[in-house]
């Protein structure tokens, strides 16, 4: 499955290579902005923080919630492309202009969520790292949910699918060495490639999920 899944992102890609490489660029910079605002802060020296330290850090960590529904619309982006509807600048900004709040939320919510799991292990962060995977690609096709539910949701539909998720990322391995050795450069190609092939994995978990009649909903809210 992985070979036909990345088989898929490739024909899909077709004609779009530089203009979603020109999008990873744009989403890059875009998600260095907070980082411009922080502060080199060393916690382990005697001096304490200054007022000004302080504040542009917490700048730099409302930024980053602020602009958090960028990395949901680069997901949304990439469904497009899986699914051969174009891809367009304005996927990118759309979880801004719709329901934004919710998106900022979700996002959030994960991010506790992974923090809390990694706190225990590592192991458990990495395995709810697949479980809420696909809830950007949820937030899309299942608006009507809320942060909580679309979560839940996404851990219902990895359940039996994380180490097939997981043997997909180690497929692109290579591919990411590649991009190391060209300096960063080879990134903004291969991301999109490995982005529209995870999009692709997740609609071919729905396409079973329909095929087989299951549930929409069945999971325990919760992390």
């Amino acid at each position: 499955m992985r070979s036909e899944w990345k088989q898929h992102a490739r024909h899909a890609l077709k004609g779009k290579w530089w203009l979603m490489a020109g999008l990873a660029l744009l989403f890059l910079i875009i998600n260095g902005i907070p980082q411009w605002f922080a502060p080199e802060m060393d916690v382990n020296s005697p001096e304490p923080f200054t007022s000004t330290e302080v504040t542009l850090s917490f700048v730099s960590n409302v930024l980053q919630i602020l602009i958090a529904p960028l990395a949901i619309g680069w997901s949304w982006l990439a469904l497009n492309v899986s699914r051969e509807k174009g891809a367009s600048l304005s996927t990118l900004f759309k979880p801004f202009q719709t329901r934004y709040f919710k998106h900022v939320i979700t996002s959030f919510v994960m991010g506790v969520f992974l923090v809390l799991w990694t706190l225990l292990l590592i192991v458990p962060g990495i395995i709810k790292g697949f479980s809420y995977s696909l809830t950007p690609y949820i937030l899309r096709d299942q608006p009507e949910l809320s942060a909580l539910e679309s979560i839940t949701e996404s851990r219902r539909l990895m359940d039996g699918h994380k180490m097939e998720a997981f043997m997909l990322v180690l497929s692109f391995f290579g591919w990411f060495l590649v991009g190391i050795l060209t300096l960063g450069i080879g990134f903004f190609f291969i991301g999109p490639y490995f982005s529209t092939t995870y999009a692709t994995f997740y609609d071919s978990i729905r396409d079973k999920q329909v095929d087989s009649n299951e549930p929409v909903h069945g999971t325990e809210q919760g992390f």
